[in-house]
């Protein structure tokens, strides 16, 4: 601790003396200590000291009376490590025990240990940057960033940075000195190197390989032109902070520099207000002013003395230290250089970089190896040069250059590989013109095989779609004429879009006695395979009610049930078929005025002239199938609208219809609201009304089943 100019305290084993620099006069207060070490010190006023001691706590030191007051005992807060004033409190940082807060004025404390928040219970250190931050560096639980002092009893703790085995992180969790250069950045001494903070969050750290002479530093403080010093298990180590980080240059001074110790101690470092800097460790301290000390400006000259080639020196025609030039064969591409400095001050640390222009891409780090050694050069000219630096890391900018070139053999020359590529080319040009005749001969074998065979596909092609269009046109003549529909039934409508060239979607209508009788069938499958089965339905409806009679709607479709299963064999046949048919079937007696619906999977629409909506939902099964053990009994429904209405039969096809700009579904409540919302309007207009709506659905979609709307007023 320093008092004033004149006069600084310091503490060892046994030892607690104030020092008079001037004349030498030591006032001795080793007694307060007893057997004990004296390990920091603060100073509360001109006559109040605080002494933190190994194992025996702190003694509040008296200089008047030169007598101590015991505050802690050995079982609490027995060895104290770090102290330091502010507000009139005293914080004591100790091993094993956490942080202490005593009022100066009633000697009462508070403790702080891991239950508030400490990582670890050893505070090796307490500092206060420029902003207020509170940082304590810890023994083993890392770095511990505070927004202040403690606040109301309790520790303001922001952050705490530790070393978890990632980059970026700090390097290590002892951390045993804390500073803040002038930018505002913290720096921490480590036991493993030192540790710049950055606005981020992670840290850049250096270590021997950085230029530090040790990674166990004890201490970081600041003299007046910003420069850090440390101290460390080899030495004081002086750097300028405010360098880029690429750019720091470590200094490294020893016993040769004139300093009394080579290892140094936790907290035995300062920068007092007068400028001087204080140092101490095993065998004594040193005083200096940093600005005293001065470094060697004299950049030294970097020279080859030694060049050799598997262990032996090779004889060249001149020294090798005036050789600027070699000449070696592709059987002497390998070789070491050493290199020596011309400076004497300090030679073991002088300093090189490397670089084999032509083969290196970059400098060599610093190093104070001075040998440099290359194997298995290709061939190639290349130039070797190399820098050197003094013992105050001092460097001569002009390298020392030898030119090398190494002549390659002959199957690595240009020459030979330019030999070697004209026969590849040739060879593969010769190879790919021979390949190249022997496929177009094979070529025109399989074009005309091709062409034949294209000719004989799209013979049969034609000849199937012939019959695709022929059965078309049986289908078509087998439907009900329109025109002969729409004198029977005055205001109706039929929207008939096949999927297909023929479909599995048709209509039947018929009268017998005087009923009117509209089917609307859906069969299994669309194209051929559902144009089959309208075959059978049409036939099947047509014998039913011409030949049979039968006018009930549910009637017709238990008829119809039977008579497809017979036809099919369903059931029956070693060929098994699951075929069948939705059917929506309605009759229409004017004379009784009677209207009958009947419905296998499909539904029926009323929409009255009041826009009122009205469902009937038919049996939940088809006609035809397998399913002999379901016993069918369909069930017809007397209609009996109380106003004019159209009624609508249709098949799944329209809701099915994927489009839109989503691709999705039409769905069944949106083609219901269709209905509801033409249902006033003339047939035909109704008819073209959903077509373009489906049209508008669809749009780049393939329509995906085929399409029967079918309209009656009644």
């Amino acid at each position: 601790l320093e008092e004033n100019k004149d006069h600084f305290w310091i503490g060892g084993v046994k030892t607690l003396r104030k020092i008079n620099k001037a004349t030498g006069v030591t006032d001795d207060y080793s007694n307060i200590l007893g057997e004990n070490t004296a390990l920091c010190i603060a100073k509360e006023n001109d006559n109040v000291y605080w002494i933190g001691t190994w194992g025996s706590g702190i003694k509040r030191l008296d200089k008047a009376t030169k007598k101590a007051k015991d505050i802690l005992s050995n079982n609490l807060g027995g060895t104290i490590l770090c102290l330091r004033i502010h507000n009139n409190y005293l914080y004591a940082g100790s091993v094993g025990d956490g942080l202490f807060k005593f009022d100066l004025k009633t000697f009462e404390f508070v403790h702080f240990t891991s239950k508030d928040g400490l990582p670890n219970s050893s505070i090796n250190c307490i500092f206060e940057d420029s902003k207020k931050h509170v940082w304590l560096g810890t023994y083993d639980g890392g770095l511990v960033k505070m927004s202040g002092f403690d606040k109301d009893g309790k520790l303001p703790i922001e952050k705490i940075f530790q070393n978890k085995g990632q980059q970026g992180h700090i390097s290590s969790n002892i951390i045993l000195d804390i500073n803040e250069d002038k930018n505002g950045n913290i720096w921490a001494a480590t036991s493993n190197g030192l540790s710049k903070l950055l606005p981020n969050g992670s840290f850049n750290n250096f270590y021997e390989k950085d230029g530090l002479a040790s990674t166990y530093l004890y201490s970081v403080v600041k003299d007046s032109l910003d420069n850090f010093w440390m101290s460390s298990n080899s030495g004081i180590i002086k750097f300028n902070p405010l360098q880029n980080e690429k750019e720091i240059v470590f200094k490294n001074y020893g016993i040769k520099d004139g300093l009394i110790n080579k290892e140094y101690n936790m907290g035995a470092a300062l920068v007092g207000k007068s400028g001087y800097m204080y140092f101490g460790g095993a065998s004594g301290f040193n005083v200096f002013r940093p600005t005293a000390v001065k470094d060697n400006l004299s950049p030294p000259q970097a020279y080859v003395i030694s060049y050799k080639r598997g262990g032996k020196d090779v004889v060249t025609d001149s020294a090798i230290t005036y050789k600027k030039y070699l000449n070696l064969s592709w059987r002497e591409n390998y070789f070491q250089f050493e290199v020596v400095a011309l400076d004497y001050t300090d030679p073991e640390k002088n300093r090189f970089k490397y670089k084999l222009e032509g083969y290196d891409n970059e400098w060599s780090a610093p190093t104070n190896i001075r040998y440099v050694s290359y194997t298995e050069l290709p061939g190639g000219e290349y130039t070797f040069m190399v820098k050197a630096a003094n013992n105050d890391g001092i460097w001569n900018e002009k390298p020392y250059e030898i030119k090398i070139v190494v002549v390659p053999p002959f199957w690595k020359t240009k020459l030979f590989y330019f030999l070697m590529i004209v026969l590849i080319v040739g060879g593969f040009f010769a190879y790919t013109h021979y390949r190249t005749n022997a496929i177009k001969k094979v070529n025109k074998i399989l074009e005309n095989k091709v062409t034949e065979r294209t000719k004989e596909l799209a013979q049969k092609n034609m000849d199937i779609m012939a019959s695709i269009e022929y059965a078309k046109r049986i289908q078509e003549a087998i439907l009900p004429s329109k025109e002969a529909m729409f004198k029977k039934l005055k205001r109706a409508f039929i929207l008939y879009r096949p999927k297909d060239i023929v479909s599995g979607d048709f209509y039947w209508f018929g009268e017998k006695n005087n009923v009117k009788i509209l089917a609307v069938v859906d069969c299994t499958g669309h194209g051929v395979p559902g144009a089959f089965m309208s075959m059978i339905g049409h036939n099947l409806i047509h014998q039913i009610v011409t030949e049979k009679g039968v006018t009930d709607p549910a009637e017709i479709l238990n008829n119809l049930h039977k008579g497809i299963q017979e036809a099919l064999r369903q059931g029956k046949n070693e060929i098994n078929t699951n075929d069948g048919m939705d059917v929506s079937i309605i009759t229409i007696n004017d004379e009784a005025k009677e209207v009958k619906w009947a419905g296998a999977n499909r539904s029926l629409i009323i929409v009255n002239s009041k826009g009122e909506f009205l469902k009937y939902d038919g049996n939940k099964f088809p006609v035809g199938g397998a399913q002999l053990l379901t016993q069918r009994i369909f069930t017809t429904h007397m209609i009996k609208p109380e106003l004019p209405s159209m009624v609508y039969m249709f098949t799944d096809g329209y809701a099915e219809q994927f489009g839109g700009e989503k691709g999705k579904k039409y769905m069944v409540k949106r083609f219901h609201d269709v209905l509801t919302n033409i249902h006033l309007h003339d047939p035909e207009q109704q008819r073209n009304e959903l077509e373009t709506n489906f049209e508008n659905w669809r749009r780049h979609h393939e329509q995906v089943d085929d399409v029967l709307v079918v309209g009656i007023a009644i």
